[in-house]
């Protein structure tokens, strides 16, 4: 199925994950619940979909909380890793304002990082709809579909350095060509900040 980013976008804001991931992303049905407790303190856990083996799981704030720190999470998803070794934290404010996307990079010799990728009602979340659309799986693939493609898929949508590098060396290719096509300014300097600033606005506009 073709991934429709409207649909996505409309499910993301009502919080509807279960829907979500069922009808536009190809995951399929799952329930399981997990309780841990941090610091003298409960999380509960609920499973919304899984792919070949990769679980979503959807951590809620209590009514009146907001959603745990950093240092918190981070305990939460090495506890849930015992349980399913490939999976993502959905962690939400009770509000109903702001989504931690979290997931698990884990490399053979180095402890796990885990990259969250931020979602805001405030904001146009352009960026975080093309996140989606990189772990959204057609029935096409269904009959050779393995847990190795769908973490590589995870890797491709969710990994800062992985994206993080590629931008960058993608912006030192854009910046250049930006400096041959300027004209009339001949100061170097004033070449430069002219480029990256029009580059800058690109980013805004792009990941708004």
């Amino acid at each position: 199925m073709d991934f429709n980013a409207a649909g996505a976008k409309g499910l993301l804001e009502r919080f509807d994950f279960a829907t979500l991931f069922v009808n536009e992303l190809g995951w399929d049905r799952h329930s399981a619940a997990l309780s841990i407790e941090i610091s003298s303190t409960p999380y509960a856990l609920t499973a919304i979909a899984e792919k070949r083996g990769m679980v979503a799981w959807l951590c809620e704030a209590p009514t009146g909380q907001s959603i745990p720190d950093r240092a918190t999470r981070k305990k939460i998803e090495h506890q849930v890793a015992k349980t399913t070794l490939e999976h993502l934290i959905i962690f939400t404010d009770a509000k109903r304002a702001e989504q931690i996307w979290c997931w698990a990079r884990r490399e053979a010799g180095k402890p796990a990082s885990v990259p969250e990728h931020f979602w805001y009602a405030s904001s146009g979340n352009r960026g975080f709809l093309q996140k989606l659309a990189a772990i959204a799986f057609s029935l096409e693939e269904e009959e050779s579909l393995t847990l190795v493609d769908v973490t590589s898929r995870a890797r491709a949508a969710f990994d800062v350095e992985r994206v993080t590098k590629r931008f960058y060396d993608q912006f030192k290719i854009e910046h250049k060509a930006f400096l041959d096509l300027i004209s009339g300014i001949t100061d170097v300097a004033d070449r430069d900040w002219y480029a990256s600033l029009m580059l800058n606005r690109l980013m805004f506009i792009y990941f708004m």
